[in-house]
């Protein structure tokens, strides 16, 4: 054999090896933006479950100052302190995405100013979640959202 013909040979096996890298770099790509999106969706959902139940402990044992002028449930400052906390923490929350109402056991919503104690305080957290790989928006959620029921004292 000539040393023409090996030259020639491994050239091949170069771009042979350029094309198989092709190949192969789209599925990987693919696998590792996946791979992203799961670990911040993971991330996010349990930061939307830990805000939800952190704003009902504190709305639970602060939930309003006074019914002088109505009552509005999470008004108070501690719980203000606690939401606007929650609201650096998470990726995406806004006072939007926070639902404060008074239930009864039955989950039945109930006016704030007919709260008694035995009733529950739910708590509804929602943000948006976007996914950065294109195939993967086809089956993630829009929005990730928890709620947390703590009954008052």
């Amino acid at each position: 054999m000539n040393s023409q013909h090996v030259r020639d040979r491994q050239r091949g096996a170069r771009g042979q090896a350029l094309v198989e890298f092709a190949i192969v770099l789209i599925p990987f790509l693919f696998l590792v933006m996946g791979i992203f999106d799961v670990g911040r969706g993971v991330y996010t959902h349990n930061a939307v479950a830990e805000s939800a139940r952190e704003i009902a402990r504190v709305t639970s044992v602060h939930p309003y100052d006074s019914c002088s002028g109505g009552c509005v449930i999470g008004s108070t400052a501690e719980v203000q302190a606690v939401i606007d906390t929650q609201i650096r923490m998470v990726p995406g929350l806004t006072r939007a995405g926070i639902a404060i109402t008074c239930t009864d056991v039955t989950d039945a919503a109930k006016a704030p100013a007919d709260c008694r104690p035995g009733d529950f305080v739910k708590v509804r957290v929602s943000v948006p979640f976007q996914v950065v790989t294109p195939l993967l928006s086809m089956v993630a959620p829009a929005m990730l959202t928890a709620t947390s029921h703590i009954q008052f004292p």
